[in-house]
C-alpha cells in the first residue's frame, strides 16, 4: 500500500497501560518511549474513544493537525519516528480497555490515495474479525486459568473427565492422592484403584456421573469408598457438570463432562460452599440458597433468613437447577449430598 508503518496496540485506562503488540515499520525504541510515557498525552485519544467499536477513524478527523504540531507529543515522539496515524479502528472495545488497529504515513507525505483507502477497507474487517477470535481465546485461556487454580485450592481431589471417561484435568491434590500409590492411581489417563473391586465401583460411579450429564439417568450418582494400605479410605463422588457451567472451558478439545471429586481421610478441609463455588460457578447468594435446602429448610425459611422475597429464592432456584443439571428440589438436594460425601 506504499505505507511505512502500522500497528495493534492495546490501551488499558484503568492500569494506563498504553503497549504496542505488534508493529510493523516503527522503532523499538520509540515504541517504549510510547508504552512508558507518550501513549499517556496521545492527542488522538480522547476523539477516538467516542468512536464505535470497527468504525474507520482518520488521524485529521481524531485531532486537526494544526492542533497536532502545538503538542510535546509532536514535537518529541512524532518528529522523532517520522510518521502520522493516517486511520485507527477499534476491533475491540470496552469500558475502560480497547485494541486497536492504526495505519501511519510518513510525516511529511502526501495523504494517502484513494486505491490505498479501498485497500484498507478491503482489509480491515478481516484483521479485526482474526483478532476478535484471538482475544477470544485469550479470554478463554484466562478463564480456564482461573478455574484451574480455584480448583487446585479446594480441600479436596478434583477430577474432571470427557464422554470417554478420560481425563481432562486433575487437580494437584488429586495428582499427590494418586501418586502416594496407595489406594488410587491414574493409568491411561484415567482415575483408577489397585483393589479390582474398588477399581469397578469407582468406574461405575465415573460411568453414572458420565450418564446423568447425558440425560440417561435421573438418579444420584453415590458415593464409594476406596480402601487403602495404611489409613482409613478415601471417599469417592461423582457429579455431571452442566453445559453452561465453567469447568467445561478447561478444555476446550474435549469438554469435561463428569466431576471426580477424592476426600482424604486425613486431610479433608473442603467445605460444601467452597466446592459447590469451584465446580458450578455459583455466587454467594446462590451457594446461601443451596446450603439451607441441604440443611432442610424450605424456600420460604430460606427468605426470611436472608431478608429477601420468596419470588427472589424462586428465581436463584432457578439458577442452580441450571448450573446443576438438575430439575427438582430432591435432585438438588441428593447432589449435594454427594460432594459433601458424608
Amino acid at each position: 500500500m506504499g505505507l511505512p508503518a502500522a500497528a495493534i496496540l492495546h490501551q488499558d485506562l484503568a492500569r494506563e497501560k498504553y503497549a504496542f503488540g505488534v508493529s510493523s515499520g516503527m522503532d523499538p525504541t520509540d515504541l517504549a518511549l510510547y508504552d512508558q510515557y507518550y501513549g499517556r498525552i496521545d492527542p488522538w485519544r480522547p476523539k477516538f474513544l467516542t468512536k464505535r467499536e470497527g468504525e474507520l477513524s482518520f488521524g485529521e478527523d481524531l485531532c486537526a493537525n494544526s492542533d497536532l504540531r502545538k503538542t510535546e507529543f509532536y514535537s518529541d515522539c512524532l518528529l522523532k519516528s517520522g510518521v502520522m496515524l493516517y486511520c485507527s479502528v477499534a476491533t475491540i472495545k470496552r469500558p475502560k480497555s480497547f485494541e486497536l488497529i492504526s495505519i501511519y504515513h510518513g510525516l511529511h507525505d502526501a495523504v494517502p490515495s484513494a486505491d490505498t483507502l479501498a485497500t484498507i477497507n478491503l482489509i480491515i474487517p478481516h484483521v479485526g474479525a482474526a483478532l476478535r477470535l484471538r482475544h477470544q481465546l485469550c479470554e478463554i485461556d484466562i478463564a480456564a486459568l482461573n478455574h484451574a487454580e480455584t480448583l487446585n485450592a479446594l480441600g479436596v481431589g478434583v477430577v474432571l473427565v470427557n464422554q470417554q471417561g478420560e481425563n481432562v484435568f486433575v487437580s494437584r491434590k488429586a495428582e499427590e492422592m494418586c501418586s502416594a500409590k496407595d489406594g488410587i492411581l491414574i493409568k491411561n489417563s484415567q482415575l483408577c484403584a489397585y483393589a479390582p473391586l474398588d477399581h469397578q465401583r469407582m468406574a461405575n460411579l465415573v460411568n453414572r456421573a458420565i450418564l446423568l450429564s447425558a440425560g440417561n439417568i435421573t438418579r444420584p450418582c453415590g458415593v464409594v469408598r476406596i480402601s487403602r494400605s495404611h489409613g482409613a479410605p478415601f471417599k469417592i463422588s461423582a457429579t455431571s457438570l452442566s453445559f453452561e457451567g465453567p469447568l467445561g472451558q478447561l478444555s476446550l478439545s474435549s469438554r469435561a463432562v463428569a466431576a471426580v471429586f477424592i476426600r482424604h481421610p486425613d486431610n479433608d478441609t473442603a467445605s460444601l460452599a467452597e466446592v459447590l463455588a469451584a465446580t458450578y460457578g455459583m455466587t454467594p447468594a446462590e451457594t446461601r440458597i443451596a446450603i439451607n435446602l441441604y440443611e432442610g429448610k424450605s424456600l420460604k425459611q430460606t427468605a426470611d433468613r436472608y431478608g429477601i422475597s420468596l419470588e427472589t429464592v424462586k428465581v436463584q432456584l432457578k439458577g442452580l437447577f441450571r448450573k446443576t443439571a438438575t430439575h427438582r428440589q430432591s435432585q438438588l438436594i441428593a447432589l449435594l449430598s454427594q460432594l459433601i460425601a458424608n
